[in-house]
């Protein structure tokens, strides 16, 4: 249940406008004026909401939903219930997550321009309109804040930061050394642009190299909740437009990541590695430092990525290898976890040949 203590909500929306934000034409004997109430999951649904079906997990549900309508696609349509109408879309989980943002917003209390008397903002810096910097916000000299964007309590924005129209930086973050594009979300706690894991080891001991490149951060990207994105050594660290990074995430000095990336929560990329577009790395991912991975690439949870990828590769384990190779090994290792052992060592050593000839 979405609690309005945290959420506006708008009292209704039409089947007709829902219909219009969907792209697709009123079905015939669907009342286009009918009022929708709510946009929610199946079992809480009633005649006056509408509903989703993405998931074959929840097809027993759906048979009993109550929901006036449900958002599904075509080759699922007949799951539902007779007192409950169909509307086919290719993406029933997309079309849910715009019809989410048409019902529902943050409130937020930063409706205009809005200068906290408790935040320290530098002479030379440069706030443009429709911004809303609130309180025990840093702003440093020379710093550019552009137009409409919204900066957290206790966020500190260093020398020369650049951030981009329409951004949404929340509380207690970080930013140094960095360019940041446009209508970018930084969340809570994110750390961006302090110095690299670099130093050189001698005779003399350790001592470290100054960071001297920055951060450039693209549109649209999301930052989550307390990840680091080091500088750049020498070259920038780099973020492609429209890229999502979970919480907890750490990005050492000169990584590349391109357009259209997801990296889930806990992974970690070594310095002056590069990620091509549109790669996915699931949660706990480790990538080693000055190896490329290429365009669509799929990376499995807890996977160890030590060398070069090629485009369009899907891979899992540590060292990660091909998702197919690596399902193999855990079938042959979970078959001979099976074998009893005793002293009968003649069971499992036939028992293992069987196996590889079997896999060869």
């Amino acid at each position: 249940m979405i609690d309005q203590r945290f959420f506006d909500k708008k009292p209704f929306v039409t089947i007709k406008r829902i219909c219009e934000l969907l792209s697709i034409n009123v079905l015939k004997g669907c009342p286009a004026a009918k009022r929708i109430i709510d946009v929610t999951t199946i079992d809480m649904a009633t005649d006056s909401d509408i509903t989703f079906f993405h998931n074959a997990k929840y097809a027993s549900d759906l048979k009993k939903t109550k929901a006036f309508a449900c958002i599904i696609s075509n080759e699922n349509k007949h799951l539902l219930p007779a007192n409950t109408i169909a509307i086919v879309v290719d993406e029933p989980y997309l079309a849910y997550a715009i019809l989410l943002k048409e019902f529902y917003s943050i409130k937020s209390s930063h409706d205009a321009l809005f200068l906290s008397k408790k935040a320290s903002i530098a002479k030379t810096a440069i706030i443009e309109k429709g911004c809303y910097i609130s309180d025990f916000v840093t702003v440093s000299d020379g710093a550019i804040i552009k137009a409409g964007t919204y900066v957290g309590s206790n966020t500190t924005i260093l020398h020369g930061v650049e951030i981009g129209e329409n951004s949404y930086i929340e509380s207690n973050v970080t930013i140094g050394f960095a360019v940041i594009g446009k209508s970018t979300y930084i969340k809570a706690g994110a750390r961006i642009g302090q110095q690299g894991f670099g130093f050189f080891t001698g005779k003399t001991g350790i001592t470290d190299i100054l960071q001297v490149g920055k951060v450039i951060i693209g549109d649209d990207v999301q930052i989550g909740s307390n990840c680091t994105i080091d500088r750049g050594s020498s070259n920038d660290t780099k973020i492609g437009s429209h890229s999502r990074i979970d919480n907890s995430v750490h990005v050492a000095h000169n990584v590349e990541i391109g357009e259209y990336c997801v990296i889930a929560a806990q992974s970690g990329i070594a310095g002056s590695s590069k990620i091509g577009n549109q790669c996915f790395l699931g949660g706990q991912v480790g990538v080693v430092g000055h190896i490329s991975i290429g365009d669509k690439v799929m990376v499995a949870a807890q996977s160890g990525v030590l060398r070069n990828t090629d485009s369009g590769s899907k891979i899992a384990g540590s060292p990660a290898q091909s998702a197919s190779s690596w399902h193999r090994q855990t079938i042959v290792l979970k078959r001979l976890a099976e074998v009893k052992f005793k002293s009968d060592t003649k069971t499992f050593w036939s028992r293992l040949k069987l196996l590889i000839k079997r896999r060869s």
